[in-house]
C-alpha cells in the first residue's frame, strides 16, 4: 500500500475533498444574511478622527473593545487591540495549530527510506 501510485492518488483525493467542502462552506456562508453591511459609515472620517464617532449602540463585550481598548490594551488601533490583546491567546493558538498541521503534513507526506534500504540489504 506504500506505493507511490496509492501516494499519488491520496493526495489528489484528499486535495479534491478539501477543496469541496471549502466550496460547500462558503456558498452555505454566502447565502446566510450579512450581520452588518457598513451602509453610511465614512471610512476615511473614522480613520481620520475615531472620536467623533458615536459608540453608545455597542453592548456586551463590543462595549468593552469599542469604549475601553486604548484604556485597556494602550494601543491606538481598535484592530491591533482585538487580534493581539483581547484575542491575543487565541491567536496564539490558532498559529500552534497551523504549525502542527504542516508539520503533521509534512511527517505523513514525507518520502520513506526505510523500503529502500531494506530492498539494497536483500
Amino acid at each position: 500500500m506504500n506505493s507511490p501510485k496509492f501516494k499519488k492518488w491520496a493526495i489528489i483525493i484528499s486535495c479534491a475533498l478539501i477543496v469541496i467542502i471549502g466550496l460547500i462552506a462558503a456558498f452555505k456562508m454566502a447565502a446566510t444574511p450579512s450581520s452588518y453591511n457598513g451602509e453610511g459609515v465614512d471610512v476615511v472620517s473614522l480613520y481620520e478622527n475615531p472620536t467623533v464617532h458615536e459608540e453608545e449602540d455597542a453592548d456586551g463585550v463590543a462595549a468593552v473593545i469599542v469604549n475601553e481598548h486604548e484604556e485597556e490594551t494602550a494601543a491606538d488601533n481598535v484592530v491591533y487591540s482585538v487580534v493581539f490583546n483581547f484575542r491575543g491567546y487565541d491567536t496564539l493558538g490558532e498559529s500552534f495549530i497551523l504549525i502542527a498541521a504542516i508539520a503533521g503534513s509534512l511527517a505523513i507526506l514525507r518520502k520513506s527510506t526505510v523500503g529502500k534500504e531494506e530492498a539494497q540489504n536483500e
